[in-house]
């Protein structure tokens, strides 16, 4: 028998529901028809690893641009043409 995979997002909303204080383990477990025990782990796997949230936040941000200079030169010619177009046109308009 094949186990029942969930989304990282799902396993996010059961346990920030979990945790809310008006609401109980019991609660999210019939509403989702999910084991306490699973819910359990979860909970114990989000707060394991809850500090790494924001250790990823202060990492630079690469360096690397995805195109290369001279895609990012085309890129912005374009943008230039069409910008000048724009202008023309408004000033037609005023």
């Amino acid at each position: 028998m094949k186990r029942k995979t969930y989304s990282s997002d799902f396993k996010l909303k059961v346990v920030l529901e979990s945790m809310q204080r008006d609401t109980t383990i019991e609660t999210v477990r019939r509403k989702y028809s999910l084991p306490a025990s699973v819910i359990n782990k979860w909970r114990a796997l989000f707060r394991s690893n809850a500090h790494t949230v924001f250790e990823q936040s202060t990492k630079p941000a690469s360096t690397q641009p995805s195109e290369s200079p001279e895609q990012l030169k085309a890129i912005i010619g374009d943008i230039s043409v069409e910008n000048a177009l724009l202008k023309k046109a408004l000033s037609v308009w005023d």
